[in-house]
């Protein structure tokens, strides 16, 4: 979804992670190993964007608090520049400590440079040490006013993904995915590649091992639309 303005498509991010969170309650994963990503990537140069950063990663960490969400560093908007790039990091480092977000991937200064020397790996996990030691519970300390610029940023963001999911409902997803529903992203259903090395099950077939994971996991085979 990096394609989209991050700001004014918020909502389609966390209408995906309620997606993959259902697809993967199907399939049998357990909310402790859902890694439902999502990213610090609203343009540095809008007014109060770290607020609207912070909203978005608590508002995630409050809907799903069992899931060890996957926070990914900016990259859209980081311009070359490597001293305002290890701010952007830093600032995407205290966001993800204070929100306690559970995979933590690391930005780097030389993001749209060149592949990250050792040395900018380095760096970027001395900061994140630095900013995780030293903010440690910061989260358990702070509270958001009921009427702040904060609350009333998520309670729109919520609201305007569930308007989003009830379209889909009406329109199915793979429709949705057609009229680039997701960041402006178009995937027709008969577009893309792959299909040719997709065969079709002959039915007769059976896998022992399917059908006992299914079994261990609970699921039918109506749960995930497929034929016994």
């Amino acid at each position: 979804m990096t394609t989209a303005d991050a700001v004014e498509a918020a909502h389609t991010v966390l209408a995906s992670q309620f997606i993959n969170e259902q697809l993967a309650l199907q399939s049998g994963l357990p909310e402790a190993q859902m890694g439902l990503g999502h990213a610090f990537e609203m343009n540095p140069m809008v007014e109060d964007g770290f607020l609207w950063e912070l909203a978005q990663a608590q508002m995630a960490r409050e809907i799903f608090p069992n899931a060890p969400l996957k926070y990914m560093p900016p990259t859209k908007h980081m311009t070359g520049n490597i001293f305002r790039g290890h701010v952007q990091d830093a600032l995407f480092n205290l966001v993800g400590i204070a929100t306690m977000q559970g995979i933590q991937l690391l930005g780097m200064m030389t993001e749209q440079i060149h592949t990250p020397w050792l040395s900018d790996r380095h760096l970027a996990i001395e900061s994140a040490k630095y900013i995780f030691n030293n903010a440690r519970h910061l989260g358990e300390e702070i509270e958001f006013r009921p009427d702040g610029r904060m609350v009333q940023r998520a309670r729109t963001v919520l609201e305007e993904a569930v308007r989003l999911l009830e379209e889909i409902v009406q329109l199915g997803l793979f429709e949705a995915l057609a009229r680039g529903v997701f960041a402006d992203v178009k995937r027709t259903v008969d577009g893309g590649k792959g299909l040719s090395g997709v065969i079709l099950r002959h039915p007769d077939y059976f896998n022992p091992f399917e059908e006992q994971l299914r079994q261990q996991l609970g699921l039918s085979a109506a749960k995930v639309g497929m034929k016994a």
